[in-house]
């Protein structure tokens, strides 16, 4: 048995690392509910522009260059992951869901949000055209909106042909699983499964023509979907983080709970032998006294 001092040692060494992951729980549950007040609200304003360009496509006819598919297969792919780990398997999750897309296609741009997936593809030799750093940390629009004009650019000089975005779809504080997107070209449709098309109950008037609108919705609409996919996986993560710090202070109160007993059993060992030393010291002494 460990003695005493070692004992005390080691409880104040996991009292102090539960204190850490008890902080990280509680700052990521805050995180997490600050991430699903941004999804609503992006939610809203995503499903607005998507409800005008339907609107545009279905009462007017027109050739748009976002909207027709191209013959080449040059593709360009946005991975979102985290910063940093200690967030269970949601790194390892969207990482290895990312790698498996990206050797089924041809992948001549690579876009990494995130420090780990940045670090996970060059591990692997796989050039990162840039990384935005920080972004996963703290999604926002301005940032957001730099990077679509950045990936739009190559995409208007027929560097690539398709833009895809890899990221962690938030359903529930439990469940959050990997998706793929389409951005570019865009199909209309693709989006629709959970924002089924809007009636305006009029017809809707355009100026100066619905073309040059419908054009001016297309970045917007793409930072729109960008900026949605950066917070589903922030509140993912965060998700992730909680639940796995939860799980990290539940084992450090059942190893506190273990060494307190193991600490009271070997003092209690030790007080024992401290009164069987008395006693016998006593004993012994009393002999040797004359009669």
């Amino acid at each position: 048995m460990a003695n005493i001092s070692d004992i005390r040692f080691h409880i104040s060494s996991i009292k102090q690392t539960r204190q850490i992951t008890n902080a990280m729980y509680l700052i990521s549950a805050s995180r997490m509910r600050k991430a699903m007040g941004g999804i609503e609200q992006n939610r809203a304003y995503f499903s607005r522009a998507l409800d005008i360009m339907r609107d545009i496509r279905e009462h007017t006819d027109f050739q748009h260059p976002y909207l027709t598919h191209r013959a080449g297969d040059k593709t360009a792919f946005v991975i979102i992951a985290g910063e940093k780990g200690l967030s269970g398997s949601y790194n390892r999750d969207i990482l290895t869901f990312a790698e498996q897309r990206i050797r089924e296609s041809n992948a001549t741009f690579l876009y990494t949000v995130g420090n780990m997936a940045t670090n996970y593809f060059r591990r692997r030799s796989k050039e990162v055209h840039e990384n935005f750093a920080h972004i996963a940390e703290e999604p926002g629009i301005d940032t957001t909106r730099r990077m679509v004009t950045n990936i739009m650019e190559l995409y208007d000089a027929g560097k690539i042909d398709e833009l895809r975005v890899i990221y962690t779809h938030f359903i529930n504080p439990i469940l959050h699983r990997p998706r793929e997107m389409k951005l570019l070209p865009i199909l209309l449709d693709s989006f629709g499964i959970s924002h089924p098309p809007k009636d305006f109950g009029e017809e809707m008037f355009y100026e100066p023509l619905p073309a040059q609108v419908f054009s001016a919705m297309v970045p917007q609409f793409i930072i729109g979907y960008l900026y949605g996919a950066l917070v589903h996986s922030y509140a993912s993560e965060n998700c992730a983080r909680m639940m796995a710090m939860e799980s990290a202070t539940k084992s450090a109160d059942e190893v506190l709970e273990k060494l307190t007993r193991q600490y009271h059993s070997a003092r209690q060992l030790a007080i024992t032998n401290e009164i069987s030393e008395i006693v016998g010291s006593s004993a012994a002494f009393e002999e040797e006294l004359p009669t």
